[in-house]
């Protein structure tokens, strides 16, 4: 997760992907929805959670969307500019913060696929000067058990945000802080990693790493408005603002003041600097969770042996939550999940159920996140019994209380 501390603030052809949300919302958050095995109580108890979640969080603005042959409700709720009113649509494009880590992972797994890069290759072999690069290799850069500081939330990263950075300053940053474990031995979350996976595949696939998302990526799933800026926050209308730049509470709501809707994206990079849709995030969770892109012998390693972890202040609530190799996992739903100054969100496909779920929330901190949302949305509509690891009940509790994630 990106975590902004200043005070300025995963086959199958076209025809069986998710299509692009098909129920109707407005911005004051009317959805229609459907559903042959859930019908209209869902859809009220479906409503019922997003109101208590945009309540709780005193967040502008919320957008849902669970596509699955038993539900289709797409809900945006609120306004994308507190400024003027306007009202929060569903197309709109927002930042995805951490879920970057998804495609940037992805990208690894495809040129480990073309032989060009192997996920026990040490990372000294690609970039020189990383801690312990001689004994970290890519697996563990992937699941977060490189034992490497997390480098983001330092104040020499921190103090060049709103300015912007390159990548070679961002690296050479985050690589000064010493590492947090040995190689192997625990998780612990690093933005670091993902940063040095992003220059791997600019190194390995001779391609930016911005040009290697939309090529490999974004175009070949009809990605419309999916992107890594090079400049700039990145967002084109129709997009909505986010809100929460180290001031805000997690239930306290936001002012205009508070919009950190132009901070650059370059200090976030391969590991949180990414734009998208609620359409477009679905259609990637399926390809994410299928493995759609990658050679079906990287995919089935890439999900062997999950690490178990728990976020610092419990962002991701009460449940049961695993990392394998560029995604996260929770009760066979497959997928990532963001957090950065004023964007949080979280989209979830799980194989089985043939169910995408996607959160998106305009604020940040929220006190009910966007993972556990997600649960509580899914428990509403196959109920309890997902192996979630938590009940519908601790799903919706407020117990984030804003500590780094």
């Amino acid at each position: 997760m990106g975590v902004l501390a200043v005070s300025a603030c995963g086959s199958g052809g076209d025809g069986d992907r998710l299509a692009a949300p098909i129920g109707t919302a407005t911005g004051s958050g009317t959805a229609t929805g459907s559903g042959a095995a859930s019908g209209a109580a869902t859809k009220v108890e479906l409503e019922g959670i997003v109101r208590q979640f945009q309540d709780t969080n005193q967040t502008p603005g919320v957008l849902v969307g669970v596509l699955s042959p038993q539900e289709t409700f797409v809900s945006a709720t609120g306004v994308s500019d507190i400024a003027t009113g306007a009202p929060l649509d569903a197309d709109m494009q927002f930042k995805i913060a951490s879920q970057t880590k998804t495609f940037t992972a992805n990208l690894v797994l495809q040129l480990v696929g073309e032989g060009k890069v192997g996920l026990d290759d040490h990372i000294s072999r690609w970039v020189s000067g990383v801690p312990n690069g001689d004994l970290i290799t890519i697996r563990q850069l992937l699941n977060h058990t490189s034992g490497l500081a997390d480098g983001f939330t330092s104040p020499a990263v921190q103090g060049k945000v709103l300015a912007g950075c390159t990548v070679e300053e961002l690296l050479t940053a985050e690589a000064l802080f010493p590492p947090v474990a040995a190689p192997g031995t625990e998780w612990s979350y690093s933005n670091y990693g993902y940063n040095l996976l992003g220059r791997v595949v600019e190194l390995a696939g001779g391609q930016d790493l911005s040009i290697a998302i939309e090529q490999r990526i974004a175009r070949p799933l009809g990605l419309r408005r999916t992107l890594l800026p090079v400049t700039g926050n990145g967002l084109s209308e129709p997009f909505t603002h986010g809100y929460g730049t180290g001031n805000v509470g997690p239930t306290q709501a936001p002012t205009a003041a508070d919009d950190a809707t132009d901070i650059p994206a370059s200090c976030l990079w391969a590991h949180g600097g990414m734009v998208s849709t609620l359409a477009d995030m679905q259609i990637w969770s399926r390809a994410l969770a299928t493995g759609e892109l990658l050679k079906p012998e990287v995919w089935a390693e890439a999900q062997k042996n999950p690490v178990p972890f728990v976020f610092a202040g419990h962002y991701n609530g009460a449940g049961s939550w695993a990392y394998g190799l560029g995604f996260v996992e929770s009760g066979g739903f497959i997928g990532g999940e963001g957090s950065f100054a004023g964007y949080e969100s979280t989209t979830m496909y799980s194989p089985s159920l043939r169910a995408s779920i996607a959160v998106v929330s305009t604020k940040s901190p929220n006190a009910i996140t966007p993972p556990p949302m997600f649960q509580a949305l899914a428990m509403a509509v196959y109920g309890p019994d997902l192996g979630f690891g938590l009940t519908p009940e601790q799903a919706l509790a407020p117990t984030y209380t804003g500590g780094a994630e």
